[in-house]
């Protein structure tokens, strides 16, 4: 029995449409659209391998990181700051799951925000640090998913 995996796939289909569909396309403008098919297939090859590890080491950071404010926050956010933190978080987790407790969370963080105005706080501090993680944690399936032609 074979089991290829999306990446399998999605490079499969890539590789097909790059060298089989692309160079027998003769009009310019439909030429360029298959460049942007190219890239597309591409970035979603990387981010299906990336994005779920990326977005499940995030959530831990920013569940610390709001548990760690709390006690900085009126009372009515810290219940908010409670909700999101005590959302169960699954043994094996689906992206669908990763991204709601991630809405839940930046919810959250949103509001600390805005309640911190003092940029120098220590919570806004390190909620600079923690997107700087994040951002960097994002990067790979961005900056992989540009290595084809590009139009």
């Amino acid at each position: 029995m074979i089991h290829p995996t999306a990446d399998d796939v999605l490079g499969a289909v890539i590789d097909t449409f790059e060298r089989e569909i692309a160079p027998l396309v003769d009009d310019e403008y439909a030429a360029s659209l298959c460049l942007t098919v190219g890239q597309l297939l591409r970035s979603v090859r990387a981010r299906v391998a990336l994005e779920g590890p990326a977005l499940f080491d995030d959530n831990a950071e920013l569940r610390d990181l709001l548990a760690s404010l709390r006690a900085d926050v009126p009372a009515a956010l810290a219940a908010t700051i409670d909700d999101a933190v005590a959302r169960p978080v699954a043994t094996y987790p689906t992206l669908a799951d990763l991204q709601a407790d991630a809405v839940a969370l930046r919810a959250a963080l949103v509001e600390v925000i805005a309640a911190l105005p003092d940029p120098d706080h220590p919570g806004r501090v390190a909620t600079r640090g923690y997107l700087a993680h994040q951002l960097a944690r994002q990067q790979p399936w961005l900056v992989d998913a540009f290595t084809g032609p590009r139009r």
